[in-house]
């Protein structure tokens, strides 16, 4: 996988953006565990695929049909939501250079 990486303000600073093709996206799954009194996850309960065609935005769960999208850490934005966060960064801290 080969993303093109950017850099924008958000409310925490200075944030790594990388843009992913509907390609990236491919293959994924989530876990689901038991957690403990100490909120540790202990037990896998569930593996469970994702289909490629569904990519869903982290922030407000709109399905995202344009790409590429742009992922903040682990999360997927769509471009509403990107958009959003990239303003209150530049509000509060100016335009990235």
């Amino acid at each position: 996988m080969t993303v093109k990486t950017t850099y924008i303000q958000t409310l925490d600073g200075k944030t790594k953006i990388e843009w992913w093709e509907k390609s990236d996206f491919q293959g994924r799954s989530t876990d689901i565990y038991t957690m403990n009194d100490k909120l540790q996850a202990e037990e896998q309960v569930a593996h469970i695929p994702i289909p490629d065609g569904v990519v869903l935005c982290d922030f407000c769960n709109e399905k995202i049909i344009e790409f590429p999208v742009a992922v903040m850490g682990s999360y997927a934005l769509c471009k509403k939501c990107y958009e959003d966060i990239k303003k209150e960064g530049e509000d509060k801290y100016g335009q990235t250079s």
